[in-house]
């Protein structure tokens, strides 16, 4: 008889297996059922069972809450695969179209993805599509905690067991309006940088840690009058012509603000990446619906700057 171990004791259920799955999406019990003692306590009692059930601790105290220790988090990822497994075969035999899940950061949603939408809809017949806006290591994370089918991220983050096929890449560029300095007046790189006020990404990122290093090595100096949460923002307060931006090259794929030009920022070089659609294999296998469209939805993302 086939799963004696898993139906021979008591304590494993799909009940128990979702509430571990809600505090480890929550990152902790309290966080999973705030203001509700009541269900705390039953989500306590339900993973004090499961650790009965596995001969594992899976919740550990840490401070004055409770989290998820490391087989509790591989548990929970487990189970995540397959109630979202048994979910689409429930969707399927009532006729619900199915679901994919897509991560990215903004950038690529804003200028790669969304300018896409009909040709993606096409290419996941008619499935319903989640966009995730997620930074690349929130992404690759949630690949691996299978949250999401797919995800767009870094080349570099692309690390078994996560597996993907390149799209594209890009590097950055500055983008002036004319009235801050007319296309026709020569400039260097360095000047510019130097001289006219900036719009770029927020300090608390990779990216502009790594900018204002490289600048820095340089020399150089920036003159960032504006820090935003995201690119897209920064392109809007480009539009009104009050500041530069240095922006991802993808900007130039839907970029409709007039009066404004375009300096590649090639002794910036080092800040090209490579942009890869990432997937989890064993996810695939569980989610077969999704692994048949990857292809398809490779092509539609793919681009070149």
């Amino acid at each position: 008889m086939k799963f004696v171990r898993l139906f021979g004791e008591k304590g494993l259920s799909l009940e128990r297996l979702r509430s571990l799955v809600e505090v480890d999406e929550a990152g902790s019990i309290a966080a999973a059922a705030p203001d509700d003692e009541s269900r705390q306590s039953q989500i306590s009692r339900q993973l004090k069972q499961l650790e009965q059930f596995f001969h594992v601790e899976l919740k550990r105290k840490a401070g004055k809450t409770v989290r998820l220790t490391a087989e509790g988090r591989e548990l929970a990822r487990l189970a995540r695969g397959h109630l979202r497994s048994l979910e689409e075969f429930g969707r399927h035999c009532v006729g619900q179209p199915g679901e994919v899940t897509l991560g990215a950061g903004d950038s690529l949603l804003h200028w790669v993805v969304l300018p896409r939408l009909k040709k993606l809809r096409e290419a996941l017949g008619g499935c319903v599509v989640h966009l995730h806006d997620r930074r690349n290591l929130d992404t690759c994370q949630a690949l691996q905690d299978h949250v999401i089918d797919l995800g767009l991220l870094r080349s570099d983050l692309v690390r078994p067991p996560l597996t993907g096929t390149k799209v594209g890449s890009f590097g950055y560029s500055l983008f002036v309006p004319d009235r801050l300095w007319p296309r026709r007046q020569k400039a260097t790189e360095e000047q510019l940088l130097q001289e006219l006020p900036l719009a770029t990404q927020g300090r608390n990122t990779l990216f502009q840690r790594r900018l204002e290093e490289l600048v820095a090595s340089r020399g150089w100096r920036m003159n960032v009058r504006l820090f935003t949460e995201s690119f897209p923002q920064a392109a809007q307060a480009l539009g009104t012509g009050e500041v530069a931006a240095i922006l991802p090259d993808l900007a130039r794929l839907s970029f409709a603000v007039e009066s404004t030009w375009v300096m590649p920022l090639k002794s910036l070089s080092e800040l090209r990446r490579d942009i890869v659609l990432a997937w989890h294999p064993h996810h695939l296998e569980t989610r077969p619906h999704v692994g048949k469209v990857v292809e398809k939805v490779a092509k539609v993302v793919e681009f070149r700057c």
